[in-house]
């Protein structure tokens, strides 16, 4: 039999797989990515990118390429919770309750720890808009080998290698001859070929998604990202319907939309289609007249579902293959895009020699607890609605009953009326733990894996998860801060690269640890670079230093003048030393051989 040699082969082309793609053409990593359709997506969801997937764009090169198409902060920074978009009537286009969305309103309190604690603040942009921009960019950095119309249809893992048989749309076959393969097809095949059980509650809620164009401009409010409606007539949220801009254009100029229905996963109406979805967005919107276009109508099943294994041999899931969850708190994408940042860097080393294969088992150990951390904060999110629907006190059926009460919480004469107003933004603010979960997007760590624990403990977490502390404890993410040098200002994350290689941070002090990574590169020709940060009130830097003009590094470097800080080519801490070398800089080579075998 004739194989194509390659040393990874992707299937999926969704945005797991062509992140994946970018990130290893980044790396110098040979591949192939087959999707079995011919397009990108053409659902609008996924839309919120948070501050963490910007950050490893940014690193690889195409953040710029995503913002342009994204909506501006002041257009996604508030969440609406509202009786209609519409009508004339007594209770119609009152607004029950606001809360400020992921960070994004820079003159809050919370805008700007978000602005603070990352070069980037999170954006909205549904995945019919950010796929095409993923694929784009993929084709580019790796041509003629990322392969759309292209179906695997069986692989097997040999031991040395996976053979991996694909057709083409025309009919035509071929069989490739990988050192690994990654699923990134959101469980079709390859998890279950290798034995993957997805683990946790199913069949939560039925949703019935509705994409459709309409001119809204004169109705809605800029700054909303989301719209959930309650009314006398329609009963619980999530039944009643939740609504988004979906662009191309934003705020309320946005062409196109989405509008979520809920159901009973046993009601027999939740397939209906555009003759009963249409008057029933109308009804809901109080907008009788408004002329709408489907452009699409999707179902999906909420669930809270984590792989019982990311790996098995040569072959790895991510993204939806590994963990599918409710879309509350958008972290469905960006646990994807996370998942392939972590994998592509270890398939580097290994592949290229550079790293015992022992290091592919980290993947699993890291990731697979981030991906149930995720998923189980998705449905907690999820699951607090209902503290908002008791609070809104809508009973099914009873529309008279609810318009009373509608009638009386916007009345500003009644005391009660105004208590119960108060009431329901009081239990609004409590879905701060979806819109503001600030330490969930950044504060994420990994305690074993690639890396070496230094035996300290890590910040006091907020049970909310709204503060996020930095740190440089081996296992978290490094913490962003605004260096200077030549008269250009870059963040802390810039300092590794997209090259694949680790990085050393030290200061003015640190002159021994340049010794050891000198010696490091020359004994095992590993990437390791260093990086000097001057302090102290320097004017500016010296010898090719970067300056931390304004202490913000010092902040929240966590170690004491000469000491050094160990980052993975993902940005996370593999190791410090919190003081000087004790004994001439071997402790970093030391460090890096149990890292990487």
């Amino acid at each position: 039999m004739d194989f194509i040699d390659v040393p990874v082969v992707i299937v999926g082309g969704g945005v797991c797989g062509l992140n994946l793609s970018i990130i290893l053409s980044d790396l110098k990593i040979d591949h192939v990515l087959f999707e079995r359709h011919s397009g990108t997506s053409i659902l609008p969801k996924a839309h919120v990118i948070n501050q963490r997937s910007l950050e490893i764009f940014r690193q690889h090169g195409y953040v710029d390429e995503i913002l342009e198409k994204s909506a501006p902060p002041d257009f996604m920074c508030q969440v609406a919770w509202q009786t209609s978009l519409g009508g004339d009537g007594p209770l119609d286009r009152k607004v029950l309750g606001t809360l400020d969305a992921f960070g994004t309103d820079l003159k809050t309190e919370r805008g700007a720890a978000y602005a603070k604690d990352s070069p980037h603040i999170s954006t909205n942009l549904p995945l019919l808009r950010s796929e095409p921009i993923f694929r784009e960019v993929a084709e580019r950095r790796n041509p003629a080998k990322v392969l759309f119309g292209h179906t695997v249809v069986d692989f097997a893992d040999e031991g040395q290698h996976v053979i991996v048989h694909v057709k083409r749309a025309d009919g035509e076959k071929f069989t490739y001859r990988a050192s690994y393969l990654v699923g990134a097809d959101g469980g079709k095949t390859v998890g279950t070929k290798i034995g993957v059980e997805m683990l946790g509650p199913k069949n939560l809620a039925h949703v019935v998604s509705t994409h459709f164009k309409a001119d809204l401009s004169d109705l809605w409010d800029d700054r909303t990202t989301i719209a959930h409606f309650a009314n006398p007539e329609g009963g619980a949220l999530l039944a009643s319907g939740s609504m988004l801009p979906l662009g191309p254009s934003w705020g309320r100029h946005s062409e196109e939309w989405q509008l979520h229905f809920g159901f009973s996963v046993n009601d027999p109406g939740r397939f209906h289609g555009e003759d009963i979805l249409i008057p029933r967005i109308r009804e809901l919107l109080k907008l009788p007249k408004l002329d709408l276009t489907v452009l699409g109508v999707s179902h999906w099943l909420l669930e809270d579902v984590v792989a019982s294994k990311y790996q098995e041999g040569r072959v790895f899931i991510a993204g939806d293959s590994a963990h599918r969850h409710p879309p509350t708190a958008g972290l469905g994408l960006n646990t994807a895009i996370q998942d392939v940042h972590n994998l592509a860097w270890k398939l580097a080393l290994v592949l290229n020699g550079k790293a015992d294969a022992a290091l592919l088992d980290t993947y699993d150990t890291e990731r697979r607890l981030i991906g149930k951390r995720n998923a189980d904060w998705a449905l907690f999110t999820f699951k607090n609605i209902a503290v908002i629907n008791a609070a809104i006190g809508l009973l099914p059926g009873q529309t008279q009953a609810n318009t009373q009460r509608f009638t009386e919480m916007f009345d500003p004469s009644s005391e009660i009326g105004r208590a119960s107003h108060a009431m329901v933004q009081h239990a609004i603010d409590g879905q701060t733990i979806e819109l503001g979960a600030h330490n969930i997007e950044l504060g994420f760590s990994y305690p074993s894996g690639a890396l070496l624990t230094d035996g300290t403990n890590p910040p006091p977490e907020d049970p909310l998860q709204q503060r996020y502390i930095p740190t440089t404890r081996p296992g978290h993410r490094l913490p962003h801060a605004w260096l200077f040098r030549d008269g250009k200002s870059l963040s802390t994350l810039d300092l590794v690269g997209a090259t694949g290689d680790f990085l050393l941070i030290t200061d003015e002090s640190g002159e021994a640890w340049v010794s050891a990574v000198k010696r490091v590169v020359e004994s095992s020709r590993r990437g390791l670079r260093i990086v000097q940060i001057s302090q102290h009130g320097a004017s500016s830097p010296r010898d090719g230093k970067y300056l931390d003009k304004e202490s913000q590094w010092a902040h929240v470097r966590d170690i004491r003048d000469g000491g050094a800080i160990l980052v993975r080519p993902d940005n996370m801490i593999a190791w410090r030393s919190l003081c000087p070398p004790l004994d001439d800089g071997n402790e970093l080579s030391s460090a890096l051989d149990k890292i990487l075998g």
